[in-house]
């Protein structure tokens, strides 16, 4: 039976938020724009959009129904499927504007679901590891996980990470972890940056004259002067010392393990200098405009143009290179970031690849792509959240697919979500949320600032990575470099007695994966996962290649939706949220209609329920649990519309 209350006060009895009870909607103290602005933003959009349609002589599909709202709205938003509450809130409540105040819901800043999701997305595109090739990563992976959770906008969050430098245990200062992750490949490093933040593929630039587009090896390399020069501060004393212990073999000692471990943890974390703004062309550069060796200056190629000297090193060169990559005359910055924004809510991007940059006049909608820049550069600068919150708003992102539109060439940006499986992490969160609950309520990783050595806490109490970090980098002479690491080894010794039982539980969350259990969101656990994880299986990324995850089947996902993580996490155990649908129905057709809203998040057809009464279900907790894994196996609950 249909509840008769409205869905705003279903909100507030939920104690689900009152966040637009009054009208304004979004957070109205952030930036001071509110509901009525987006929406207006949305019809802007989709009045493009319909022009479009007239223009091809199409009519403008039809949205889909409230139930694959729903469903959809959660997947991309959240990143997982509803919780029964949820559903229920949503499907049996009658109010005309439920479909705006469910976006507004899953882009609240309350709502922990949109910070997790944009954790896994811009994980993947920085290839976000928890290690790196020698040392931990925690406080970059806090920095990227800080930087969701924050809403910082995109040109800031670009601007830290490509003009960082320091040590990366200084606080708040993860960043410089963006250069560490390639440390060794700083012409690697400026490819990504380039193809990450405005969409120029310039890998094969690297050698020569690219074949495909405009770039030449010249281009190239005057791009890369400004982020060359990637030192590590004070390395010198570490590499006296080191030749020392390697020369008389004693890497395996406590002191030589211990100063190997203070040349990966302390000293890999830090890129010194500023960026030189000038670099050697390669021996082996084969072109008339530069000879092989010769010192060059940087020079940038788009936008308002920057150069840097090459007769000396430049110290902010990396600053001045990130203030042109964010800067307004840079299109290709605000283009690529509205693009991929875009597929993440349409399902494709309005010019594909979404990393390889088109004008606005050789995009299908010029003026729909021109409009965009400007509401994302000028109105709302650069906020991700509420650029995602006006899709969401919009009546392309409630379109059905059209198969007669794709006939007449209508991209399928313009033309409803096709059918795809969901992601390896859309999938993991669902089966999460469906084991126990609302995830997002679920411990959050935590990072700690404790000195982690030889897998034990140590020095709890008396000395933090920051501290450490600055001591040791601040070591001139390698006789004090010998001294420091022996005095620190009798305190590692000495130590660990002394601290007490919470000091050591606070230590333990170092870099660490998330709950003991693993259960937790996609987000909160080890990156990338372990083979044989069920995030795997279903093809999360690797991390070695920017967005490398991908949604081909295989067989380990059908064995495990049968008979594996599944079986376990949910079907079998009599305790998942799930089951919670047995407990809020008081009648067999409550019940099945309740479990239909907590796994494919609609209500069973009249066929489908009277084939249930009179073929499957008979009261039994077996029944129940034989439904739970029939609807679990489905293609309807592993796809999204």
């Amino acid at each position: 039976m249909k509840l008769v209350m409205t869905f705003t006060n279903r909100f507030m009895a939920a104690g689900l938020g009152a966040l637009y009870l009054a009208g304004p909607a979004y957070s109205q103290q952030e930036k001071g724009r509110d509901l009525v602005q987006f929406k207006k933003a949305a019809y802007t959009i989709d009045k493009h959009v319909a022009t479009l349609y007239k223009r091809k002589k199409l009519k403008v599909p039809k949205v889909v129904d409230d139930a694959t709202f729903l469903r959809r709205s959660f997947l991309l938003a959240a990143g997982r499927i509803p919780t029964l509450e949820e559903a229920r809130m949503f499907l049996e409540i009658e109010d005309t504007n439920k479909r705006e105040m469910l976006a507004g819901y899953l882009m609240s800043k309350k709502n922990d679901g949109y910070r997790s999701t944009m954790v896994n997305w811009v994980s993947d595109l920085l290839r976000l590891t928890d290690n790196f090739d020698n040392g931990q990563a925690a406080p970059y992976v806090e920095f990227v996980h800080n930087a969701m959770k924050d809403n910082m906008s995109w040109d800031q969050f670009a601007k830290r990470l490509i003009g960082s430098k320091g040590s990366g245990w200084d606080d708040n200062n993860g960043a410089v972890g963006y250069f560490i992750r390639d440390k060794g490949m700083p012409l690697d490093n400026l490819s990504n940056t380039m193809r990450i933040f405005t969409g120029e593929r310039m890998e094969c630039a690297q050698c020569h004259d690219s074949p495909f587009n405009k770039w030449e090896r010249m281009d190239f390399y005057e791009l890369a002067a400004f982020t060359n020069g990637q030192g590590e501060i004070n390395r010198g004393p570490w590499n006296s010392v080191w030749r020392e212990v390697r020369d008389a073999k004693e890497e395996r000692t406590e002191f030589g393990r211990l100063v190997d471990w203070l040349g990966d943890n302390v000293h890999y974390f830090t890129l010194a200098g500023g960026g030189k703004g000038r670099i050697k062309l390669p021996s082996d550069y084969q072109y008339k405009d530069g000879d092989p060796g010769e010192m060059i200056g940087g020079k940038t190629h788009f936008g308002k143009r920057i150069r840097s000297s090459d007769r000396r090193d430049d110290e902010t060169a990396r600053d001045d290179f990130a203030k042109w990559m964010v800067g307004e005359n840079n299109v290709n910055f605000t283009s690529v970031i509205v693009n991929r924004m875009w597929k993440r809510i349409m399902g494709k991007g309005i010019y594909e690849p979404v990393d390889d940059y088109k004008a606005a006049d050789k995009t299908i909608t010029p003026d729909l792509m021109d409009y965009l820049i400007r509401l994302m550069r000028d109105d709302l600068q650069y906020d991700l959240r509420a650029f995602q919150h006006v899709l969401l708003l919009t009546r392309n992102f409630q379109f059905e697919a059209n198969p007669e539109a794709f006939e007449a060439g209508m991209p399928q940006a313009f033309n409803g979500r096709q059918i795809e499986r969901m992601s390896a992490e859309q999938v993991w969160d669902s089966l999460i949320t469906l084991t126990a609950g609302n995830p997002d309520q679920l411990p959050k990783r935590k990072f700690s600032n404790t000195v982690y050595y030889g897998g034990k806490a140590v020095l709890v109490g008396q000395k933090t990575m920051s501290q450490l970090s600055r001591e040791v980098l601040a070591i001139e002479k390698p006789g004090e470099y010998k001294s420091y690491v022996n005095q620190l080894l009798s305190d590692i010794k000495s130590g660990n007695g002394s601290a007490s039982k919470k000091d050591m539980m606070a230590m333990r969350s170092l870099g660490r994966p998330g709950p003991a259990s693993g259960m937790a969101r996609a987000s909160e656990l080890s990156a990338p996962a372990p083979n044989g994880h069920l995030l795997r299986m279903f093809g999360s990324s690797d991390r070695d290649l920017i967005d490398s995850s991908t949604r081909e089947p295989n067989m380990s996902q059908v064995l495990s939706i049968m008979n594996g993580h599944v079986e376990k996490m949910v079907v079998s155990n009599k305790s998942s949220a799930a089951y919670k649908a047995l407990e809020a129905g008081t009648t067999d057709r409550d019940k099945v209609r309740f479990l239909y809203y907590s796994i494919l998040s609609r209500s069973p057809t009249d066929d489908e329920m009277t084939i249930l009464m009179r073929d499957v279900i008979d009261g039994s907790q077996e029944s129940y649990q034989n439904l739970t894994s029939a609807l679990i196996a489905t293609h309807e609950f592993i796809f999204v519309q």
